[in-house]
């Protein structure tokens, strides 16, 4: 039984590292987007050398009286310039603006019978064929997740909490939301726009003394109604590839995911406390100790939601983690503060390799949100995470990556496994405890 997109029943699978790396991937999302831009980049630079424009830079902006087609060329080549000094900056957009605002440049000039139109049809040809490009490897593997996702027998059958149904409609509508705001700006400003350009209609480049008003802001509006396109297609996009591949809840391994988490807020750090939760005893130090140290960052301290625990205080310190019971370090190990800054945090136990549900995935088109069981056939995204981020092919996770335990020092090893946690903790004289996961 195949459940709908906006059904709030989710079927659990488990694939296997071997069919995790038969997706195929597409070049990381930071490298294609530039690619792209350095396309525009490019056109723009061989036209400006190819027609010598640095020759006419004290030419009038136009000739004879003005026309709305001078206005908005002048917008298109404002754009395609400003793009071109800042797009790789910008790599999110320019897969869709690189090629739009090419043939807004190319069609500016072939209405104007311009010789340079040949020239920015090249570079919009090139442009699109690239995105082109991108997009059917963006097919193939949403067809690939697909049919992945119907050869694996589900495992369980998940409700999805209520709260978390609201996130996964605003992140599948959200940008159709953006297209529609952003495509009313456009509107708005088009008509202001119409407004000044009435006033200018005729004149020539010395009467208005090569200073229009009308392109001015004819190139926020061109602009925003590229944006309004470009969120259309990527809302489309989105939507299509969620209603394609289905409900489902995957299990991702290790290593071998096609996506990585994305928080929020900043996502809990060895030797941190929270601030609430872990100061109720009179015997911590931890905030006493931050104010003495930093007493101009009071204020900050004092509204902070974690800090990082004292080493020598009383609760949270160093040694009263080698003080604690096996049992009792077990039963705190979920905490942050009794592990080192550098070392990993604890994973639930599970097949080796496993790591945490990932809700709604439908390849790079939507990444899907982080998610947890909580209880009997129930699931939720994970409080503080955001959409998931697509993996490129050979793309290296850029997230801080856990030190070594040190060699020398160690006070014992405390088996975790037996308490739900895949790994063990090593407790050091100097330093607060390592985690050492199963592999």
């Amino acid at each position: 039984m195949t459940t709908s997109a906006g059904s709030n029943s989710y079927r659990e699978i488990r694939p296997s590292r071997a069919q995790w790396a038969k997706i195929p991937r597409r070049l990381p999302r930071p490298l294609a987007h530039r690619i792209s831009w350095l396309i525009a980049l490019l056109s723009t630079l061989g036209i400006f050398v190819r027609f010598q424009h640095w020759a006419d830079l004290d030419a009038d902006a136009w000739v004879g009286g003005y026309r709305l087609l001078d206005a908005l060329g002048l917008a298109s080549i404002s754009l395609i310039v400003i793009f071109s000094l800042g797009g790789w900056f910008l790599h999110r957009f320019n897969m869709g603006l690189s090629p739009l605002l090419l043939s807004l440049a190319a069609t500016a000039h072939t209405l104007d019978a311009s010789p340079e139109a040949p020239w920015w049809w090249a570079g919009a040809l090139l442009a699109s064929l690239w995105t082109l490009a991108d997009v059917i490897v963006l097919i193939r593997q949403t067809a690939r997740v697909r049919l992945l996702a119907r050869s694996l027998t589900p495992e369980a059958c998940l409700k999805l909490e209520h709260g978390s149904r609201h996130s996964l409609r605003f992140a599948t509508a959200g940008e159709a939301l953006w297209a529609l705001g952003s495509g009313l700006l456009a509107a708005g400003l088009w008509w202001w726009t119409l407004q000044i350009f009435a006033g200018e209609e005729g004149l020539t480049a010395s009467e208005l003394d090569d200073l229009s008003e009308s392109d001015f802001w004819a190139a926020p509006a061109l602009l925003a109604a590229v944006l309004a396109i470009i969120l259309l297609v990527r809302a489309v996009l989105k939507a299509s590839a969620r209603a394609y591949v289905g409900n489902y809840v995957w299990h991702l391994a290790t290593g071998d995911a096609p996506v990585r988490f994305s928080w929020m807020d900043e996502s809990p750090a060895g030797g941190d406390i929270d601030a609430v939760r872990d100061t109720g005893d009179s015997r911590c130090i931890c905030v006493a100790e931050l104010l003495q140290l930093m007493p101009e960052d009071a204020d900050e301290i004092n509204s902070s939601s974690s800090l990082p625990a004292s080493a020598h205080c009383p609760v949270h310190g160093i040694d009263a983690i080698n003080r604690l019971a096996p049992e009792q370090f077990a039963n705190l190990a979920g905490s942050p503060w009794v592990w080192d800054e550098l070392s990993e945090l604890p994973q639930s136990s599970g097949p080796p390799g496993e790591r945490q549900l990932i809700i709604g995935y439908a390849a790079g088109a939507f990444p899907g949100f982080p998610g947890v069981k909580t209880g009997e056939g129930r699931l939720q995204i994970l409080e503080g995470s955001g959409i998931a981020c697509e993996v490129g092919r050979n793309e290296k996770d850029d997230a801080a990556q856990p030190g070594s335990a040190p060699s020398a020092g160690a006070v014992d090893t405390i088996d975790l496994r037996p308490f739900g946690m895949a790994g063990q903790a090593v407790r050091y004289q100097h330093s607060r405890a390592w985690f050492i996961p199963d592999r």
